[in-house]
């Protein structure tokens, strides 16, 4: 939490006070698990509301995950990869249910953890500190920088819905990746009423943080009877290109995307164009 808290000062003393006054700003995540998030834009006088698009379930076969994670605690892998902190939740999740206790995990495996709060709740629902955590979190950027030698052991634990492209770059540098399915994720419920806030026009600007979040608040949107169109004069902020490639196979129009992938980054990029605009 010390690195949130962090980067919420850096963020909030690099741009004016209350620069985002008066900004409606959608989080696209439980409030809860997003509290660092909307701090940060509520730092900057934004009004945040909160849309859940996804909700994270066990996976129905653990037994797999379960196995691997024992034989990462015995030495039979140098890397742990965790591409979201969906899966170092989950993953954290399993250990405790395995009895697999932290201080059992042999030094040789390193953890690789891609995006901020992935590195925050490795280390809050797993013990476990960060070896590499890129400031870039394309699969081709995280595959190089990596720098893994022919023969590494590396187990990439990921949603069952998310692309394999990760593992493919991992694996063309000749590592031997087992990814495995850790979760599955239905459609969000709760949090605040947006279908009914953007009809009336009491919306700014919506925040993705990862691709799957775009695709699951689609379908919640529809399901709750809202449409695209409604997102038409909305100001669209993704975290990075993968988030923003997604966006745009729904057609929608994505106004920011950070330089910096991480949220410190995508809340300044908000607070810059709102400043601009």
């Amino acid at each position: 939490m010390n690195t949130m808290t962090s980067n919420a000062t850096k963020t909030a003393s690099s741009a004016a006070s209350g620069v985002l006054t008066g900004v409606r700003v959608v989080v696209t995540h439980d409030k809860e698990q997003a509290k660092d998030q909307g701090e940060l834009f509520g730092a900057l006088g934004a009004e945040v509301f909160y849309y859940p698009s996804i909700e994270i379930l066990p996976y129905d076969q653990d037994g797999e995950l379960d196995a691997a994670l024992r034989e990462a605690a015995a030495g039979q892998y140098d890397w742990l990869v965790l591409n979201d902190a969906d899966t170092a939740m989950v993953v954290g999740e399993r250990m405790r249910a395995a009895n697999i206790d932290p201080v059992q995990i042999p030094r040789r495996l390193k953890v690789a953890t891609i995006g901020c709060m992935t590195e925050i709740y490795t280390k809050e629902f797993m013990g476990l500190d960060s070896a590499f955590a890129p400031e870039v979190y394309t699969p081709e950027y995280v595959a190089e920088a990596m720098k893994l030698k022919r023969g590494e052991r590396v187990l990439l634990p990921q949603s069952a819905v998310t692309r394999m492209s990760l593992a493919k770059c991992l694996r063309h540098t000749g590592a031997e990746v087992t990814a495995i399915n850790a979760y599955r994720t239905v459609i969000g419920k709760g949090g605040d009423p947006i279908p009914v806030l953007l009809w009336e026009g009491k919306i700014d600007c919506l925040v993705f943080t990862f691709p799957t979040a775009v695709r699951y608040f689609v379908k919640r949107l529809d399901y709750e009877g809202g449409t695209l169109a409604m997102l038409d004069d909305i100001t669209i902020a993704c975290i990075g290109p993968l988030t923003s490639a997604a966006a745009k196979e729904y057609g929608l129009h994505v106004d920011i995307v950070p330089q910096q992938h991480t949220i410190a980054g995508l809340v300044e990029s908000v607070a810059e164009y709102f400043k601009e605009h």
